[in-house]
């Protein structure tokens, strides 16, 4: 009988193996190891909370609305309204969500009619971006900001505290937010426990159907793998979402999220 570990081993080696074979024909394999590099660790604070600013709106439909990066054309605006992300100036100059949310409206052309909706993406995000920069205020510099990531970094139970108290800290952020968060500002130790993930994990009976279970689901097998958790997260994120767009590669192909899982299901998992 297989060892908990040699299951999670077998189900990641396999994982790579199919990767590898619904990758699009236009990425070499040497180009898609370039997709598990791990960037340095942001030393700018404006780049920590320009950073944190995207992950804010990384929820269900919100990236379409926001487009904080989908839409490359509101990035200079994004720029302005908030400053070149100096939360000092942002706090300064925006009182209330209100005065943040009718910057955007008017840097935009957003219809403000849409605003009085209940769960408005512009809304949630404005109230989100300032409870951000009050956040970001605590520390002088970047380096003071990733001195107190540093202090979780004793073992995996300090480490996932982190993104919990992120969650609880930042309005809107939730636990896989905060994890995209310190995964794209360096902090490989940190999965997302997205849909893509959990809907893998828990089908194969990794995890619970859950954001935390996933969590440690993922850090289990970065383990037993001795790969880093931003490395598997991408693995199964990329199969889950068939999204490959990159440097190399504009597009993506159809999830495969389904048929990934009644593969391994067909192979004994």
């Amino acid at each position: 009988m297989r060892s908990d570990e040699d299951k999670l081993k077998e189900i990641y080696e396999e994982a790579v193996r199919y990767l590898h074979d619904i990758k699009p024909v236009e990425i070499t394999d040497g180009q898609l190891e370039k997709y598990f590099q791990v960037h340095d660790i942001y030393k700018e604070k404006n780049r920590i909370l320009k950073r944190l600013c995207g992950s804010l709106q990384n929820y269900q439909s919100m990236p379409n609305v926001i487009g904080f990066y989908t839409k490359e054309e509101r990035a200079e605006g994004f720029r302005k309204v908030l400053f070149n992300y100096d939360e000092t100036k942002i706090l300064d100059a925006y009182a209330s969500y209100e005065k943040l949310r009718d910057a955007f409206a008017r840097e935009f052309d957003i219809n403000k009619s849409n605003f009085e909706r209940k769960n408005n993406s512009w809304t949630k995000y404005s109230k989100a971006v300032l409870s951000a920069c009050v956040f970001m205020k605590q520390f002088k510099n970047a380096d003071d900001f990733n001195t107190f990531v540093g202090l979780f970094s004793y073992n995996e139970v300090t480490r996932v505290a982190l993104p919990l108290l992120l969650e609880r800290e930042i309005y809107g952020l939730g636990f896989a937010l905060a994890c995209d968060f310190l995964k794209e500002i360096g902090y490989s130790q940190y999965p997302k426990p997205d849909v893509h993930l959990i809907g893998i994990f828990h089908a194969l009976g990794l995890c619970e159907d859950n954001q935390l279970s996933c969590y440690k689901a993922i850090i289990k097998m970065a383990n037993a793998t001795r790969e880093t958790p931003f490395k598997v997260d991408k693995v199964f994120w990329m199969i889950g979402s068939g999204n490959f767009n990159s440097d190399y590669y504009e597009g993506e192909i159809k999830p495969r999220r389904d048929n990934f899982i009644k593969h391994m299901k067909a192979l004994g998992f």
